[in-house]
């Protein structure tokens, strides 16, 4: 959690975290409080930023939070009493499954409740939360979009043009809806247990991809006709041949020009290649790619030997306000706030 030191010691917060001695991964956090301005950075801390609100009846806000984090996954255990939050940028994938109370999420305009046998899968956009009763608690299961992206491009085989953006309402007693939950049974047992799989690194990578594949394969979202082979994969020879170039070298392309020499067809070919077979034209889907490449520099770099505005250039984007405003459109935070903050495997 990002704020965690910023947090340690604050009068309205309470924490207790494993040593990691008891078998259980080191960043496993249990968080609780009653204030509401706590609240709001413990959830905006594991979450992504959120302002919490109380409703006019509400008694004394409630809050526990129980966090483990693996490096493609982070799990959640929430409890909450009766409050609103909102997120008009929110980040990342969040599948939540419900244990008590009713919870009605919106994203992006659709709403659907959290309880009995019904989850709900947030994709990044805006979020509302509206925890309907005292006794709402949820599990969450939480993914950073570039780890799903790289997940389901290793599924398909080819990279994907746009971002995965899932139904919101998961129907629990369906077929995909319970293959997830065992996934998610799973990887909750093994964080508990002292001797799990989650104690060996590469072991708990290979959990969190599990859940990801199951979301990826149990939840419609734009990619599940192409996962179950309804459709053919987008791309002629020389398409596919372009996209391999785009991902091999996308600092080095300047303009649709180099990407049709490098794979010997004519502009208007490319490009209505590209619109037919990848939906996006050349030069977008190369955008997206430098876009990608420089998310996971920043997340990687040191901010203490570099800035955001040379790894922007590093990826071709001159003009910083734009690319701001692109990244931030793409990730929900600013490239600045990537570079300040945990390094890729701490989050």
């Amino acid at each position: 959690m990002t704020q965690k030191n910023m947090l340690r010691g604050h009068p309205f917060l309470r924490a207790e975290e494993d040593d990691g001695r008891g078998g259980r991964p080191s960043t496993h956090q249990v968080l609780t409080s009653s204030d509401i301005s706590t609240v709001t950075h413990v959830l905006s801390d594991a979450y992504g930023d959120v302002t919490v609100r109380l409703p006019l009846t509400s008694h004394r806000l409630s809050m526990r939070l129980e966090a483990f984090n693996l490096p493609n996954v982070t799990l959640g255990n929430l409890a909450l009493s009766s409050s609103l939050a909102l997120a008009p940028n929110y980040p990342r994938y969040l599948v939540c499954l419900p244990v008590s109370g009713r919870i009605r999420i919106s994203n992006d305009g659709m709403s659907s409740v959290v309880g009995g046998n019904q989850g709900v899968v947030i994709s990044p956009g805006t979020v509302e939360v509206e925890y309907l009763t005292d006794d709402c608690r949820m599990q969450t299961i939480m993914f950073e979009p570039s780890s799903l992206d790289a997940e389901l491009s290793s599924m398909l085989g080819r990279p994907i043009a746009a971002a995965p953006h899932f139904e919101l309402g998961l129907d629990l007693t369906g077929r995909g809806g319970g293959a997830f939950q065992r996934a998610a049974a799973l990887l909750a047992g093994e964080l508990l247990n002292p001797e799990g799989m989650t104690c060996v690194p590469a072991m708990a990578v290979q959990l969190g991809r599990l859940a990801m594949t199951g979301l990826l394969v149990g939840q419609q979202h734009n990619y599940s006709e192409a996962l179950s082979g309804d459709v053919p994969a987008p791309g002629s020879r020389a398409i596919r041949t372009a996209l391999a170039i785009i991902e091999e070298r996308p600092a080095e392309l300047q303009a649709v020009a180099d990407i049709a020499k490098a794979c010997g067809l004519s502009v208007r070919s490319l490009d209505e290649g590209f619109r037919r077979h990848v939906g996006l034209s050349p030069m977008t889907y190369l955008r997206q790619v430098r876009l990608a490449r420089a998310h996971d520099e920043l997340a990687g770099a040191d901010p203490d030997s570099t800035t955001a505005t040379v790894v922007a250039r590093n990826w071709g984007f001159w003009h910083y306000g734009r690319f701001a405003a692109e990244y931030r459109k793409r990730y929900g935070r600013t490239p600045a706030e990537t570079l300040r903050g945990p390094r890729v495997g701490g989050r």
